[in-house]
């Protein structure tokens, strides 16, 4: 996913340098990626060792040298490849949490419900992210690109709440009253 994000960041907003890039995702997909910068990094190398980008230095001034990547034929060709792989569309999460329940017998149910409520303001606390993340976002995208924005709001949005449904669900059943 990392080359798909850097590749179609790099075809949308021109050469950028890795901070740049950074910067984008940071604003651009933070809702639904995390991405660190020595990962970057990395990702950026590897792509310009197979072609998929080019790397030019420039010196802006008084300030240190900094690698700015632009997007080859061959790199359009490898982001059209992996967008294409993305609509081969597929479900299947995996939950590590579910492991706890798996072997709740072995846990203290006072703080299972403990940390279920502890998730549920943190899920909280993103839903209202995302939200003025969205009305941000929807201000300042051209026409064109507003269904897409919301798709991928709403995508998020309603696996949150149903997750927060699921946390509902879980402390009823485990006996514990449901909060706010």
């Amino acid at each position: 996913m990392i080359p798909l994000y850097i590749l179609g960041l790099l075809l949308r907003f021109g050469p950028q340098h890795g901070y740049q890039i950074r910067k984008l995702i940071l604003d651009q997909l933070s809702d639904f990626t995390q991405i660190k910068l020595p990962t970057i990094y990395y990702h950026l190398e590897r792509m310009e060792a197979d072609g998929y980008l080019v790397a030019s230095r420039e010196k802006p001034g008084s300030r240190p040298e900094k690698t700015v990547y632009t997007v080859t034929e061959k790199g359009i060709q490898e982001f059209k490849n992996l967008l294409d792989q993305l609509l081969d569309f597929e479900y299947r999460p995996l939950f590590a949490s579910d492991g706890a329940f798996f072997f709740s017998d072995h846990l203290d149910e006072k703080k299972l419900a403990s940390s279920l409520h502890a998730y549920e303001a943190r899920l909280r606390q993103s839903m209202e992210n995302i939200e003025k993340h969205k009305i941000e976002t929807l201000q300042f995208l051209p026409d064109e690109m507003k269904t897409s924005a919301m798709i991928i709001f709403n995508h998020h949005q309603l696996h949150y709440d149903a997750e927060l449904r699921w946390i509902n669900e879980t402390l009823r059943l485990i006996g514990h009253t449901v909060r706010g």
